[in-house]
């Protein structure tokens, strides 16, 4: 009786050992587990970095209606900043501010519409440490008024319709390659009807002038195209050779085998970019302005990206040591 009691009662431990071990495998490790903040930031580093360039509208018959559209003061502007915005409110993309954007086109005398292909284009986004560079052109920007009806003996009604049409071609250039990876094209349409009725002189009914809203409204119908093309052509664009930044940063604090440095997300930073960790060897300066022309430096370690924000990135040592504050960082191959 004993012996049965003994066994069950192991028979029973066994069982039940059994059982935890199951529902704590099927438990996720808390330990491991990445904090939700640091989850959201991988996923963010998974999406391609894109610029927006003004659109050229050298192609539209009457340009007269970009103008109108824009306030007479940004040109193109105003169309490409709808796509802009819609590539932000999509999620797909990351999309550079157009303050950085403007300083480079200014230093790289470029802000004239017209005057970016597909290989300037890529060097812009070098600068910018993007990996996709879309330039795009206007093909059709104009209204079309027709009139209807008519009056006998002062009595009538006259209908005018207006329909605004917008057709836009987008090129999306590799960085990298300075090869065109997608073409997509978007159009739109939006239509307005106002009818007067005229009775011994008198008129009454509706008359507007609503063509800056009726531009909106196909700009935003033919955008929405646009980024219906470019979702479909997510996957193409995913596996093309992401770009490499190109701005130097500088290592702001050093903790054990990590390195801080002054530069983020908004430079191209990225998890898992390599960086050469260089010594300031000599600093040149213009002897007649006292501007630096340039730094001479010696190579001393290598560093990988492990975590970035938007201003600055927290880099594991790979190769060297003895860093300080003020080495720079070069993005490497």
């Amino acid at each position: 009786m004993k012996i049965y009691q003994l066994f069950s009662l192991s028979f029973c431990s066994l069982l039940l050992t059994n059982s935890y071990l199951l529902s704590a495998s099927a438990l996720p490790n808390l330990n491991t587990q990445p904090s939700f903040k640091i989850y959201e930031l991988a996923q963010a580093q998974r999406k391609l970095r894109v610029a927006v360039l003004d659109f050229d509208y050298s192609a539209v018959n009457d340009p007269k209606w970009i103008s109108f559209f824009s306030g007479g003061t940004g040109g193109s502007r105003g169309v490409s900043d709808i796509l802009v915005n819609k590539l932000v409110d999509g999620g797909n993309f990351s999309v550079i501010e157009r303050s950085r954007l403007d300083a480079v086109l200014k230093e790289q005398n470029l802000g004239a519409s017209g005057r970016v292909d597909a290989a300037s284009a890529a060097q812009i986004g070098k600068i910018l440490g993007v990996d996709l560079v879309i330039i795009g052109s206007i093909t059709q920007f104009d209204l079309q008024q027709s009139t209807s009806g008519g009056s006998f003996l002062g009595i009538g009604s006259v209908t005018k319709d207006t329909n605004a049409f917008v057709q836009l071609n987008i090129r999306v250039i590799n960085t990298t390659t300075a090869e065109i990876l997608a073409v997509v094209e978007g159009k739109g349409n939006a239509t307005q009807s106002d009818t007067q009725t005229a009775i011994l002189g008198y008129q009454g009914g509706s008359a507007t002038s609503n063509e800056g809203k009726l531009l909106t409204a196909a700009t935003q119908q033919a955008a929405d195209q646009v980024i219906v093309g470019l979702d479909s052509k997510a996957q193409q664009l995913a596996t093309a050779p992401r770009a490499i930044s190109s701005v130097n940063s500088v290592v702001a604090a050093t903790s054990g085998g990590q390195v801080i440095l002054n530069k983020g997300a908004t430079s191209g930073y990225q998890v898992g970019m390599k960086l050469s960790i260089e010594r300031v060897t000599q600093t040149v300066k213009d002897p007649a302005t006292g501007k630096l022309l340039r730094q001479l430096t010696q190579k001393i370690g290598l560093a990988e990206i492990v975590e970035v924000d938007e201003s600055s990135s927290v880099a594991k040592i790979v190769a060297g040591g003895k860093f300080k504050v003020g080495d720079v960082a070069k993005p490497a191959k």
